[in-house]
């Protein structure tokens, strides 16, 4: 493929950059690329990457690394530099989460970390539970030397693994502990690394030990680097302090170009361990470039104005963006509704989206109903008035075994084995059929050029398909039929081969924990669906209104957000004056295209604590209304 000068380049598939994405995208050096809400962050990510690359600027064989938190993050990111991109360059574009790149460098060169910090192969993926935290910090205050109780004591549950824990860089060598927190982290390690039983690591753990295997090894280090010349974070604000100093013994000192992309007032993981100062640190150990991007692509004016208000009792210097939507609604763009029972409630929401819908000709995924947490309760309190209008939730944020439901339909197993049973109960389906085919390939370890191999691959392929069309069509849907076709599905795919092909299915029990909630999904998505077209509709989320945390709604977007329980009692650790929570609340407000509702029933409890939250919302002009 011919490359195109610097100069000459043009964006891929849009019209064109604003200016400050324009000097960031040209940006010789590391920068922090400030994006707040709709400012097109992927699409930004997308078209530096297809810049580096048509340009030759990073050249073959190097590569381009993009990190993002969430799985479904890295896939978005990775599909659009494939629309973006040719694919000759688009190869070279790698787009992974954070867990998954620390994890697939400690699955690959687990004999080289240091001999005291080795785990087993293979090891289990932990998830401990606040309970059984609190009990190991019980356990070691009580064994700690006494001048070390207090702080022991001080630690909570929530932030001793990702803030204590993470923050610690571990030794060549055993820890021989001089202070309280040396003390903990060593039986915490101990507890993980479980000598004489097969090691139970958290990812916390497993991006400490991948620091540690580039620290005590200076090669892996240099073929990473060699390999990776640019690298993207996404979500940087949230980056937590073992990711942080991964990325640190990685890529500091070097030629890496880091880029750092995402926005402070939206930091909302500080109780997962992100830092404080995650931007500050990228600008002073890189030498990060400070770029804001000023456009916002998703919010209508009116929405882009209240969250300005917003964003300025987070950060008084925060610049205003300019929205590049219209307004699409007749009316206030953002209400408070106060209702006296949640029954009232309910019933008004449930019949003011239908009538909404009908009106607007909007469809069920247009809305989200967002909250702060215990979505099952509020799903439960909700989901009859809503069925009494036809309509039907999807709670996002529900869990399925260890994982959620957001989760499983974000993971990429999960995406293969479903667009599988489309194929069995339809023959029109293209984007499933592509997908398959190239991940059958893949499992089957089929190279670029083995066409032969490739014919053969598929032709097995299309044969399994036309079988298990016949079969589905020929056989109801039941939780029986379901698991028939479940086990006949992942026997054809191979659970061997799954875990030799995806890096982070190949340690540990991630693969077990898909499968559990697939099939945990399956079964209730099967109850009552009258054919199996109906029954993965259901599995997906089709013509469902989704229900979700603040948390879980990060990188999405709505036309219209609908904030329940905006109250004491969902914001029951909320302080006047804490960031995170004011954060938390501007990533609600920000998600919605043309209209944010804020809703507040008095049943559910008061709201003094969240005063401030209201009175951000008069000072941008939003009414209230009772109801």
């Amino acid at each position: 493929m011919r490359l195109i000068r610097p100069e000459d380049w043009r964006p891929s598939g849009i019209d064109d950059l604003e200016p400050e994405a324009w000097n960031a995208l040209r940006h010789e050096g590391s920068a922090c690329v400030v994006a707040g809400p709709g400012a097109g962050k992927t699409e930004f990510l997308a078209q530096r990457a297809d810049y580096l690359l048509e340009t030759g600027l990073c050249r073959a064989p190097h590569r381009v690394l993009a990190i993002s938190f969430k799985t479904d993050a890295a896939n978005n990111l990775a599909a659009r530099v494939r629309q973006r991109c040719p694919p000759e360059f688009a190869n070279r574009f790698v787009s992974v989460t954070f867990d998954a790149f620390t994890k697939s460098l400690v699955d690959r060169f687990l004999n080289a970390i240091p001999a005291d910090w080795r785990p087993t192969r293979p090891y289990e993926i932990a998830f401990p539970k606040h309970k059984a935290i609190e009990g190991f910090l019980t356990t070691a205050r009580l064994h700690a030397p006494p001048e070390w109780h207090s702080e022991i004591a001080g630690y909570g549950p929530s932030n001793f693994e990702p803030k204590v824990v993470g923050s610690y860089r571990l030794p060549m060598g055993p820890i021989a502990p001089q202070n309280a927190a040396e003390f903990a982290v060593a039986r915490w390690w101990a507890a993980q690394l479980r000598p004489g039983q097969t090691s139970s690591l958290t990812f916390v753990g497993i991006n400490r030990l991948a620091e540690l295997l580039l620290r005590a090894n200076p090669y892996i280090r240099r073929a990473l680097v060699a390999t990776y010349p640019f690298v993207f974070v996404d979500e940087f604000q949230d980056t937590t302090y073992a990711q942080y100093d991964f990325l640190l013994s990685a890529f500091h000192g070097g030629q890496t170009v880091v880029t750092g992309v995402g926005d402070d007032k939206q930091r909302i993981m500080v109780f997962a361990g992100a830092r404080h100062d995650a931007f500050q640190r990228l600008q002073t150990d890189f030498g990060g470039a400070r770029f804001p991007l000023l456009f916002n692509f998703r919010s209508s004016p009116d929405l882009v104005a209240i969250q300005y208000v917003v964003a300025r009792a987070l950060d008084p210097d925060a610049a205003p963006t300019v929205a590049q939507t219209v307004c699409q609604v007749d009316g206030d763009v953002a209400q408070v509704w106060t209702s006296q029972t949640k029954e009232a409630e309910a019933a008004h929401l449930a019949q003011w989206i239908a009538n909404d819908m009908v009106s607007r000709g909007r469809a069920p995924r247009d809305y989200a109903l967002l909250v702060k947490q215990k979505s099952d309760e509020y799903e439960q309190e909700v989901a009859g008035a809503f069925a009494a209008h036809g309509l039907q939730i999807r709670n996002e944020s529900h869990a399925l075994g260890k994982t959620s439901l957001q989760d499983l339909l974000s993971d990429e197993l999960t995406r293969l084995a479903i667009s599988i049973f489309r194929l069995g109960a339809t023959r029109r389906a293209p984007a499933a059929w592509q997908l398959v085919a190239t991940s059958v390939l893949a499992l089957r370890a089929v190279g670029n050029h083995e066409d032969a191999r490739a014919t053969r691959v598929e032709a097995e392929l299309t044969a399994f398909l036309a079988t298990l069309r016949t079969d589905m069509a020929a056989t109801a849907p039941s939780k029986q039929s379901a698991l028939d076709f479940i086990t006949r599905i992942f026997d054809y795919l191979d659970l061997d081969a799954i875990s030799r092909t995806y890096p982070e299915y190949g340690v540990g029990d991630l693969l077990k924990i898909i499968l559990e909630a697939f099939c945990i999904h399956l079964f209730a998505s099967v109850d009552g669906a009258p054919n199996w077209t109906a029954c993965l509709d259901a599995f997906e989320g089709v013509n469902q209104i989704p229900m979700m945390t603040v948390h879980k709604s990060k990188g999405l977007e709505f036309d219209t957000i609908i904030f329940l329980g905006l109250d004491d009692r969902a914001w029951w650790a909320h302080t006047p004056g804490d960031p995170e929570g004011v954060a938390a609340f501007f990533v609600a407000l920000s998600r919605a295209k043309q209209r944010a509702i804020f809703a507040f029933c008095q049943q559910r409890g008061q709201r003094n604590n969240v005063a401030e939250l209201y009175q951000l919302l008069t000072a941008a002009g939003v009414p209230e209304i009772a109801i």
